[in-house]
Parts: structure tokens; sequence; C-alpha cells
């Protein structure tokens, strides 16, 4: 048996092993930092708010000091992640940037525009069927929505580009050179849903050197009620992306899709609000993740991605 082709599987569990158990080491310290300043620094959120000023750094001053504990380990688990990423890469005996998913090619924002423009279609069609069937109606909009705006297109670059570069890059490579290609567009899919889902309960004790690793006794807790319907609405979304990006040999078309996705769906989360109308369908609130309109949206997008595959495979071999 050949060793080599494990490598990268050593790779994913120094990311996936190593960065929640720093994150669980430094988490009370950054937090207890962060609450000793969390009231001057509301002061001045609350001061900019009633003036109307600086609203875009004031939003993002409340998200961070007034984050609980389990979001600040989950965002410092996040940076971990990413700074792993070098180290990890090294030890998987990957080389070049194409396993990534970011190989250099002239087309690639062509390719991140065809993704979009099909993510925000089809995203448009469900809502605007929602919208129809009166699922979803208009809401005002409190606050300065030019800056909401901006939260969300900053939002849907960041989400695309950090999760596709991850799961599509680097993982399904991973898996891909350990088990080949139908396994790894399984795996990592699978584990895209899971991860997702990593929801823990606060701890009732913040402020001790082990409160960190209270977070790991009941992971899935905030899971909910929608958990079937999302969890196959991630895994078949996943399915989608993880084989564009083995057809066209990039991540680019997958940062457009699901950067598009995530951008209809925070429009609509901003501009609309569930109805309470076929929440068997269309969930309970405004993420259609969370009815079974998610999973049907996604296998319909699978079974035009699959039938228009000649396609995709030609792009992919563009440069």
């Amino acid at each position: 048996m050949n060793r080599d082709r494990f490598k990268p599987l050593f790779a994913l569990l120094l990311i996936f092993c190593a960065a929640p158990l720093l994150a669980a080491l430094v988490s009370p310290w950054i937090y207890m930092a962060v609450q000793s300043r969390a009231a001057e620094v509301m002061q001045w959120v609350h001061q900019s708010e009633a003036a109307g000023t600086n609203l875009f750094w004031a939003d993002i001053a409340d998200s961070v000091f007034t984050s609980p504990f389990r979001r600040v380990n989950d965002r410092i688990v996040l940076i971990l992640v990413l700074g792993l990423l070098a180290p990890a890469y090294r030890l998987s005996g990957m080389g070049g940037r194409a396993d990534f998913g970011i190989p250099k090619r002239r087309d690639w924002l062509r390719l991140f525009g065809i993704g979009l423009i099909v993510a925000a279609a089809s995203m448009l069609i469900v809502y605007a069927i929602g919208l129809f069937a009166g699922v979803y109606g208009p809401v005002n909009v409190d606050g300065d929505v030019v800056s909401e705006l901006l939260k969300i297109i900053i939002g849907m670059l960041l989400i695309g580009v950090i999760e596709e570069i991850l799961f599509r890059g680097f993982i399904l490579t991973a898996f891909r050179k350990s088990f080949g290609p139908v396994a790894a567009v399984l795996l990592s899919s699978a584990l895209f849903a899971a991860v997702h889902f990593i929801k823990p309960a606060e701890p009732e004790i913040t402020n001790r050197w082990f409160s960190g690793f209270l977070l790991f006794s009941h992971p899935f807790s905030g899971a909910g009620s929608t958990f079937w319907p999302e969890v196959c609405t991630l895994f078949c979304m996943g399915t989608v992306l993880a084989t564009l990006s083995t057809w066209t040999r990039s991540v680019y078309i997958c940062i457009g899709l699901h950067a598009g996705w995530v951008w209809v769906m925070m429009l609509f989360r901003l501009f609309t609000e569930n109805q309470g109308r076929l929440i068997w369908l269309y969930g309970p609130g405004e993420w259609i993740s969370k009815g079974w309109i998610g999973p049907i949206t996604a296998l319909i997008i699978w079974a035009v991605v699959f039938a228009t595959r000649k396609t995709w495979m030609t792009l992919g071999a563009e440069d």
C-alpha cells in the first residue's frame, strides 16, 4: 500500500483537530479581553447609531463586542483553520495552486461570473415562487440600507472564497488523492454538511482556562428542529459544488455559485419575512435551507448540471 496517498488525510487531521483544541485554549482569554472593553465600545456604538455616523463600523463592533462565548470560539477556530492551511498543505505532499482549486487561469473572473449568474437565477426563481405563493411578505428595513447591502456583499464574498478554497479546493483534493473522485465528492460534501451543524451550547462558565473545552460536551446541541432538511440541503449543494469543481478543475465557478446563493438568501432575509405559509416546504424563516424546498432545489440544480456536464467539462479544459 502506498502510504503517500494518505498524507493529505493526516493534513486534514491537523486542521480539524489542532484548530478546535488551540481555540479552546485561547478562547477564554480572548473573550475576557473583549468583554473588558465591551462597555466602552458599545457606548461608542450607541452614540454612532444615534448620530447616524460610522454605521458600518458600528455594526461590526456591535457584532464583535456582543458576541457570546461560543461565537467568539467559532471565529477563532476559523482563523486558526486558515492559519494552519499552509503547514497542512506542506504536510499533505500536495504541490501547486491547483491543489487548492485556484490554478492560474486568465478566465477566472469569467468563471466566477458564470457561477454568480447561475446561482442568482436559480435562487431567484425559488424565492419568486415563494412570493407568489404568499410565503414571503415585504418588511420595512430599519437602519442604513446601503450599510446592510455592503455587509451582504462582503459577507457573500468571504463565505464563497473561504469555504470553497477550503472544502472544494484543499479538502476535496485531499480526499480525491486518497480515495478517488466519487468518494471524494461524497466525503467532502458530508463533511461540509456536518461542520455547519457544530453548534455547541453556551458554557455556564466562560472565565476559566478550561471554558473552551466545555464546548466539546454538546457539539450539536444547537442543530434545531430543521436538522434534516438543512443537512440534506447542505449535502446536496455540496455534491453540486464538488462535482463542478472536479469537472472545471478549479473553484472559480463554485465561488460564484456559493456567493450567489448566499447573496440572494441574505437579500430576501433583509427585505422580506416569512408569513408562516407552506412551512413544511419553505421552512419557518427566510433561509430556504430550513425547509424541504432546499434539497429539492439542490437536486434540480444537480440534474441540470449533470445534463449539461459536457459544457462544464469544456470550461474546465479552457485556459
